[in-house]
């Protein structure tokens, strides 16, 4: 779970009354993010990542645990991972938006910078400037940034994406996994990640 008071995930019209989100229905013109896969697209089995870029568990799975699921199971073909936005706070909308500004390519590179350096720019005085200078580094120009988060069909598809995983799945914590048909909850280590994946067939 986030960092931010290590308490249950505000609820959804609670985060958008935070974030100046719509909370009334899906509008048909803000056409939904496409979808960061990492691994094959025909990987026998998917499994979906609500993340939040301010959560510290996020950043434990995506620095100690992922690298070691990349090489056993995404690598090899044997599953895919989908991420999504659940950003639990302002700083983390603000970092998602960042993410999102670079090509679908670079997008999970991004993720593990921002989760590397996420001491230094999300609990900084001005957490903004911090994510610009990340941005920098990965090629993203403080003007292309400004654009990103001025969008606010960007910013409103990275809410629904948010809605999408309370509706959908039940999400009120990252990172939560959805592994076939199991939500799994917090992050797990390499060998509970490894058990579930090999229920759900990715043997």
């Amino acid at each position: 779970m986030s960092r931010i008071g290590r308490a249950p995930i505000l609820s959804l019209l609670l985060v958008a009354a935070v974030f100046g989100f719509r909370a009334g229905p899906v509008s048909a013109s803000t056409p939904p993010l496409s979808e960061r896969v990492l691994g094959k697209a025909d990987a026998p089995v998917t499994v979906i990542e609500y993340a939040s870029l301010t959560c510290d568990h996020c950043k434990r799975f995506h620095l100690e645990v992922l690298p070691r699921l990349k090489e056993a199971y995404i690598d090899t073909g044997k599953i895919k991972l989908v991420y999504r936005h659940f950003p639990l706070d302002q700083v983390a909308l603000m970092a998602a938006t960042l993410a999102e500004c670079a090509p679908r390519i670079r997008f999970f590179g991004l993720v593990e910078v921002l989760f590397k350096t996420e001491d230094r720019w999300a609990h900084s005085p001005d957490p903004k400037a911090g994510l610009a200078q990340v941005g920098r580094l990965a090629g993203i120009s403080q003007p292309a940034f400004e654009a990103c988060l001025a969008d606010d069909k960007l910013s409103t598809a990275i809410a629904e994406e948010l809605r999408g995983g309370q509706q959908k799945h039940n999400v009120n914590s990252t990172p939560t996994f959805i592994v076939g048909d199991k939500v799994l909850r917090g992050v797990r280590s390499y060998e509970e990640m490894a058990k579930a994946l090999d229920s759900a067939g990715a043997r």
